[in-house]
């Protein structure tokens, strides 16, 4: 969202102030803790994520360097590179998604109203999990498939197929559960349970 759907939001409030004070309550309270060990995950995914770019620029420095001052380069470094780069792209999906940092055209939707927004959410968090589903579970069995066969790259190093397949599946699961924690989160909110639900969920875990 914008600054104009944050300004309509108004002040971001805890996910414990809700309507009502019964067994449901503790519901939404356990809701918001799990948040936040979320949140806490995702930005350690993010730290990883970050250390996999600069480990790109590491590799393909060196290369240049053994390439003009030595022999050769760094063996199988395109393969190396390649797993490094599945997990700077998957591993931080999740943190974007939270923070609802997809690159969007919006045209219309800040003329609509608070509810519409929300609903608007709850239909992009719900056409999200569609979309990701087949991806996680293919990213699984290829992953499996890996473990059982010990396939790998054929070059000097013989580099394993696995740990690639695992951090994009790793990546992929943490952004399936973000997004089904978006459509709860934002559904509580459009029914109101929720007062003034935050805008990104990334910065404290009370959420």
């Amino acid at each position: 969202m914008s600054a104009a759907s944050e300004a309509a939001l108004g002040q971001c409030e805890p996910i414990q102030d809700i309507e009502s004070h019964d067994s449901r309550t503790n519901t939404i309270k356990l809701l918001g803790y799990s948040r936040g060990w979320l949140a806490r995950l995702e930005q350690f995914f993010l730290l990883i994520g970050m250390l996999c770019v600069m480990g790109i620029g590491i590799v393909i420095t060196l290369s240049i360097l053994m390439r003009t001052f030595a022999v050769s380069g760094i063996p199988d470094e395109v393969v190396i590179i390649g797993d490094l780069m599945v997990g700077a792209l998957t591993l931080p999906l999740a943190f974007v998604a939270a923070s609802r940092g997809f690159i969007c055209v919006e045209l219309f939707t800040q003329a609509l109203g608070l509810r519409w927004q929300l609903f608007l959410n709850v239909f992009t968090a719900l056409i999200g999990i569609v979309a990701v589903v087949p991806i996680t579970y293919a990213g699984y069995l290829a992953m499996v498939d890996a473990f059982e066969s010990g396939s790998y790259f054929f070059g000097l190093l013989n580099w394993p197929k696995w740990p690639g397949y695992t951090v994009f599946f790793t990546g992929y699961c943490l952004f399936f559960i973000r997004l089904i924690d978006l459509a709860i989160y934002d559904s509580l909110a459009l029914l109101g349970i929720i007062k003034n639900p935050c805008i990104t969920l990334n910065e404290g875990g009370e959420v």
